[in-house]
Order: C-alpha cells, then structure tokens, then sequence
C-alpha cells in the first residue's frame, strides 16, 4: 500500500496537524482487534517510515465476553503478520466488578489505562495510539450534552489527551473506516456488547442519533464533531486566560492543599471567568474538576458575591470552600491545623513542627534600652526580660486571652483584634501566641504587649524572630 491512498494521505495530514507523533518514538496501538483499532494498526504500520517512530501493539482482554480468548488469538495473528511486537494480557473485570461499587465501563476503562502505561514503561513508549473515530466523537458530546457537561465537556474527544494519548482517526467517519478495511481484505473482531442496550452510547448510537439523521439532520454526526471542534479551540484559548487570571487572584503560593485567591480581584474577572479560576483552583488540590457541578459553582459564586465575611461550603471529594473576608480559600479539611503547644527556650532555636516554622531567641545585655531600634512587632519582637515569667510557650489562641496592644493603655481581646485586622475566622486558631504564664506577650504577626516592651531602664533584651522553616 502507498501513502497516495486517500484514507493514508488524510490520516498523515491529521497527525502532522495536531503534531501526534515525533521522529524517533515508540507508539504503543491500543489494539482491540475491532474494525476501528485494525483500520489504525495498519495506517500507522504503513505510515511508520514516514514518521520515523516505533510500533508495539497492546491487546488487553478484560474476559467479559465468551470470545474474549479468540479475539486474543486474532490481536496476535495480526501483529504476527505485520511483525510487530505485542503485548497481551488478561483482566478478569468480572471479578474487580465484585469488589468495586463502580460500573462496568469505569472499571474497564481504569484497568484499561493502567495497562497501557503499564506496557509504555516497558518499552520506553512515549505516545498511545486509539481508534477513537468521527462517529464515537458525535456519540461523546451527545452523552456529555445530556449529562449537563460544562464546555469542557461539549470538546468531545480531543485528538491529543496529556501529549501522550492520541487519536489518528478522529477525523474519519465509521463508514469511511468500514471501507478502508474492506479493501484490505482483512477480518476484524466483532463485539457483541456494542448490540446491548443497557449501556448509555450504544443506545444514542442505535437509538438516539439514528432518529437525529432520519428527523432533524442527516449530517449530525459530522455536524456535532465540527461543533466540538469549534468548542474545543475556543476551550483551549479560554484555559489560556484562565491561567492568567488564576495567578492574578492567587492570593499567595497555592499547595496541594491549600488555594487562596483573592476576592477583590476575584469579583473584577467577568463572571464566566470566575466559574473557570473556581474550577482552576479545584484541579489544582485533586488534579481534576469532575465532580464539580454547576451547583456547586453557583453556591460558590453567590458566597464570593454576598457580604458576610466568614462562610464555608462543602465541595465533592472532601474539599472545602470557605469565604473569609476578601480571601476565598479552597482546602482539604486536613490542611487545618490543629491544637499545639511548644515551650520556647530563652536563648537558641526553637521548632514548632505543627506550623512549620522556627523562632531564634537571643537575651542580650544593655546598658541603655534606647540604642535598640523597636521592630514592628510582626515576626520581630523585643521584650524587657526581666519582667518576664519564664518558661514562655507558644500556643494556639485561647478563649478569654487579651493583650495590652504595644502603644494603647488597655487591654484587648485577642480574637477582636484578630477581627480587626481581618484575620479570617477559620484561620485565627493557626495564629501562634506567645505566652507567658496566662500573659500574652505577642500575637505573632500582629502585636506586641505594651507591658513588656522594653524601656530607658532595661537591662536585658529578650529578642525573637520568627520565621518559616528553611
């Protein structure tokens, strides 16, 4: 066979334009012995030169259907015949579905994948090819349409997934795909689940879209792929201005458990691209946004818009949102920090594992007060030590503690001057205090006490530093 078949020629310019394959790799053909992965297996062997790359054909046989072992044995004639290597192996699905509370084409699917990096670090792969084709594309958005999928949904199936998995034939009909093996005179494997009703896309297949073609447009299958094509460029151009937004919230470096973005900011970006920095910030903790509906979006949206400063949500997969003045955080409930308590030594380094975080303490000997410039008061501080009670700790915030402010003649609540300073409410039991007996002396961060402020007669200077571990 030549290249100057049309099928080949149209499959080469598909690839060369979503830039699938690079000289020199190995490409693992998702290989299921139908008349989708066979047409695939040979576009490719035949096109292999010109791309300069590697074939290895993997079949996985889930068991599932009774000629299961058979179409085995065809995967393995025809990788024989082209002399490809394969690899083959058997699932039992049946069994995992026993122990799973997930439906059959979830399971399949995740055993599937696994297979497939499995068998790419085997061979040192680097790209996967899959049969997906122009009807499955239709088939796909139709399914994501009538589950209420966000735009992301609606792109259907995309050519390249992750820069590993790719789909040469997206770009052909099933028909067109029917013909190319056709005239190959070669004998593909028929699944018969692809007649049972009881799954989702063989019904839109059999059911749904042969009434769209018959009723409404006899094209919708070519219409619906063009329209996930259109969707899809529009998506990738929207996820590069949603990077761009998401860092101009961030309010601070996002972990893997923690996003916060702030609001203010937040409110300024159109509201469909609130929704996308949202979806963002979720993908960001648990790599993906699946779970998140709509509704879960809106509850998240009316929280950034209303004025009540303090106010939580729960989100899918154990995640929280919480609205805390301008700062909305997204978390995993175990990022929070719990009760702590660290005896903090007069003079050398101390840890306090709980915040990750250290403080140096150093008593220095003066003759006058005064030729000490006063820090302030946020992760520097000084204190007169000789009116301080030792041992000193630090400690998380407790009911009933005040502070004489540093500058102000009374006392004050801790948590009103917490309030105050717009601390939010589900962080201020992370911020350390520094105690001495039941006195505070600081409020790290924020304040020191008047009290023990150093004075014209200090003789000895307590002086702290408080600083992230390094």
């Amino acid at each position: 066979m030549s290249i100057s078949s049309g099928f080949l020629q149209r499959a080469h310019r598909f690839i060369l334009r979503h830039d699938m394959i690079c000289s020199g790799e190995t490409v693992v053909i998702g290989f299921s012995g139908g008349v989708d992965s066979l047409a695939l297996l040979i576009a490719l062997h035949e096109l292999r030169h010109h791309f300069d790359c590697k074939l290895h054909v993997a079949h996985l046989d889930h068991q599932l259907r009774q000629e299961s072992a058979f179409d085995a044995q065809l995967v393995k004639q025809h990788a024989s015949r082209l002399k490809l290597p394969f690899t083959i192996k058997k699932v039992d699905i049946p069994a995992l579905l026993k122990q799973r509370k997930q439906s059959k084409e979830a399971v399949a699917r995740e055993v599937r994948y696994k297979f497939f990096e499995s068998v790419c670090s085997q061979t040192g792969a680097t790209k996967v090819a899959l049969g997906h084709h122009r009807d499955d594309q239709a088939e796909t958005v139709l399914i994501n349409l009538l589950r209420g999928a966000a735009i992301t949904g609606l792109r259907g199936i995309l050519p390249v997934r992750d820069g590993k998995f790719i789909r040469p034939l997206l770009h052909f009909s099933r028909l067109e795909i029917d013909e190319f093996v056709a005239k190959q005179g070669l004998r593909p494997c028929e699944d018969s689940t692809n007649w049972n009703r009881s799954f989702l896309r063989n019904r839109i297949r059999l059911e749904l879209i042969p009434l769209l073609k018959r009723d409404y447009n006899h094209n919708i299958q070519n219409t619906l792929a063009q329209n996930a094509e259109l969707v899809r460029e529009e998506s990738d151009y929207l996820e590069e201005e949603t990077c761009k937004a998401f860092n101009a919230c961030l309010a601070g470096s996002p972990t893997h458990d923690v996003v916060a973005l702030d609001r203010l900011k937040f409110l300024r970006q159109h509201r469909a691209m609130r929704r996308r920095i949202l979806r963002l910030a979720v993908e960001q903790i648990q790599g993906d946004a699946k779970d998140l509906a709509f509704n879960h979006s809106e509850s998240m949206l009316q929280l950034c818009e209303v004025e009540s400063p303090n106010r939580r949500l729960n989100l899918p997969n154990n995640l929280e949102f919480l609205r805390a003045y301008n700062q909305l955080i997204i978390q995993r409930p175990s990022s929070k920090i719990d009760n702590f308590e660290y005896t903090v030594a007069a003079s050398g380094t101390n840890h306090f594992p709980a915040l990750n975080t250290v403080m140096t303490s150093t008593i220095v000997e003066v003759s006058n007060g005064r030729d000490f410039q006063i820090p302030s008061g946020r992760f520097q501080a000084l204190f007169d030590a000789d009116e301080i009670q030792m041992p000193l700790k630090i400690r998380n915030r407790q009911s009933g503690d005040r502070i004489q402010p540093f500058g102000m003649a009374g006392t004050k609540k801790v948590k009103d001057l917490l309030i105050d300073a717009k601390v939010p409410q589900l962080t201020r039991q992370g911020i350390p205090i520094l105690v001495a007996g039941n006195e505070v002396l600081w409020v790290v961060g924020y304040r020191t006490s008047e009290k023990y402020k150093v004075k014209d007669k200090t003789r000895r200077i307590l002086r702290l530093n408080y600083s992230p571990k390094s």
